[in-house]
C-alpha cells in the first residue's frame, strides 16, 4: 500500500525522518499488531540491556508479521513505541530508519515507567493497510 508522508512547513519536524501524518487510500486490510517486544520463539529476551539490539529484533518479528498477513513494511501506515528510557530515543529512530527508510510511517514515542518484563527496554505496536491488490 502506498504511504504518502508529510510535513506541514509550519509545524516543527523535531527529528531528521519524521513524519507529522501519513495519508493512505483505505481499500485493503486494516491489520493492527499489539506490541511487540524483543521476546524470542523460547521466551526470552534477544539483547538483554540493548536498546539498538532489542528494537531490531522487533521490526523483524513486525517484518515477519506482514509477510504472514501478506504485506510488507511498506504497508505499515503509524507505530507507536514505548520505551522505558528516553535517552534511548536516537538509537531505537536510528533502527527504525534502517527498516522504513526516508519515508517512515507516522509515529509516536512515549516514555513508560516499566513494561512487562523488566528487560524488555521499548515495545512497538503497528497499525496497517494491506492493499487487496497486494501479490
Amino acid at each position: 500500500m502506498a504511504r504518502t508522508p508529510m510535513n506541514l512547513s509550519s509545524y516543527h519536524v523535531p527529528v531528521a525522518g519524521f513524519t507529522h501524518a501519513v495519508q493512505a487510500p483505505a481499500e485493503g486490510t486494516f491489520l493492527f499488531v499489539s506490541g511487540l517486544t524483543a521476546r524470542t520463539s523460547d521466551g526470552g529476551i534477544e539483547a538483554e540491556g540493548d536498546p539498538e539490539g532489542q528494537a531490531r529484533k522487533i521490526l523483524q518479528s513486525l517484518t515477519a508479521i506482514m509477510a504472514e498477513a501478506g504485506g510488507t513494511l511498506d504497508d505499515v501506515m503509524r507505530i507507536v513505541t514505548y520505551v522505558v528510557d528516553m535517552r534511548h530515543h536516537q538509537a531505537i529512530h536510528a533502527v527504525r530508519r534502517d527498516f522504513f527508510g526516508d519515508e517512515p510511517p507516522a509515529s509516536t514515542t512515549v516514555q513508560v515507567s516499566r513494561l512487562y518484563d523488566e528487560r524488555q527496554l521499548l515495545e512497538i505496536e503497528a497499525t496497517a493497510i494491506i492493499s487487496s491488490t497486494a501479490p
